[in-house]
């Protein structure tokens, strides 16, 4: 028997499905243009001469308003239909998708029936149809989709007749690397395509590996606090010894945890800052977590920590204010995390 949790997956994917031609017809074509005022963006040095400053500005202009119809169709409607079907929490890094659907999906697959299989395989087909077809991120939907194909993954593989990876022609590859060297190279080996890279955080302090790009700090603690650009965006970002790696599809971000101090105020606001934040939104920030606590027994954020996270991602999504090139809902859940100690 199909329960209800089970039941919510496949409505969501009936929600795709309802749109994808829209999603095909409207918006992909919108992200591919969107791409190419991004790649007039930077090729231009608005810092170091006025004629590239105007055009950086005018163009920045047409992809705020260009994203915009993104954001209002597709991301936000999508994450309120995903904490609708209560398969998404509203937490800020996406973790409860897996957590609170991997039991249901145990559950189901060891006590499901015969008549359930054919449904299972329909919404399968469904499901891997639009992922295809579609074959997009919408330039905002990357840690979400990512996951749902995770859980997604985890209870369709169950029902199939091969041992073929039916998801792999989109779903993210990880590669292990054992240094920023070599996820560098193995980046623009494969920079057309969605991947992350599984680094070891003892390879961050390895001076052979930051050396050759920082050599003043041959000498120093190996704290980087820099950016390097080879071809589409390569960032190294405040790696300042804690963490794991996160990275995001083809502008890779190769970025650390940032450390912020346990209910340091000026730690949060200092790193905030650094992100590139504007300071009015810091101050909102600053009135949440002294007014806001996180849920401690699940060590989850507060729901305006979660609101204010998602509405300066949606910034950074759409290229509002300065904030930094990498800063995602994840970077700035990790950063309220770590003031709140979780």
């Amino acid at each position: 028997m199909i329960s209800e949790r089970i039941q919510s997956l496949f409505d969501f994917i009936d929600y795709l499905d309802a749109r994808k031609t829209e999603y095909i017809d409207k918006y992909i074509p919108l992200c591919d243009e969107l791409r190419d005022l991004d790649i007039q963006r930077s090729k231009l040095n608005p810092k170091g001469n006025y004629v590239d400053k105007q055009k950086y500005d005018n163009l920045q202009r047409e992809i705020t308003e260009k994203f915009r119809p993104i954001t209002e169709n597709i991301y936000f409607p999508i994450l309120n239909k995903l904490k609708e079907l209560k398969i998404w929490t509203g937490d800020a890094v996406f973790a409860s998708i897996w957590n609170n659907n991997s039991s249901a999906i145990y559950d189901f697959k060891e006590n499901f029936e015969s008549e359930d299989i054919a449904e299972v395989i329909a919404y399968k087909q469904k499901y891997l149809s639009f992922r295809k077809e579609t074959n997009s991120n919408f330039l905002c939907l990357q840690f979400v989709l990512s996951d749902l194909d995770q859980i997604y993954k985890e209870l369709f593989d169950f029902f199939k007749d091969t041992t073929e990876n039916e998801f792999e022609s989109f779903e993210t590859k990880t590669l292990k690397v054992n240094s920023i060297e070599d996820a560098v190279k193995n980046y623009m080996d494969n920079h057309e395509k969605t991947f992350r890279f599984s680094l070891r955080h003892k390879s961050l302090f390895e001076y052979q590996n930051v050396r050759q790009y920082y050599p003043e700090l041959y000498t120093q603690s190996p704290t980087i606090k820099n950016e390097i650009t080879m071809g589409n965006k390569i960032q190294f970002g405040n790696i300042s010894g804690h963490g794991n790696i996160l990275n995001s599809g083809n502008e890779a971000n190769i970025q650390a945890t940032i450390t912020v101090n346990k209910g340091n105020l000026d730690s949060l606001k200092h790193q905030l800052s650094i992100c590139g934040i504007e300071d009015e939104d810091i101050q909102e920030l600053e009135e949440i977590v002294q007014t806001e606590q996180p849920n401690s027994a699940n060590n989850t954020l507060g729901e305006k920590s979660n609101g204010w996270i998602l509405k300066i991602a949606g910034k950074a999504l759409s290229g509002v204010g300065k904030i930094a090139t990498g800063v995602s809902s994840n970077v700035l859940a990790s950063i309220i995390r770590q003031y709140y100690g979780i």
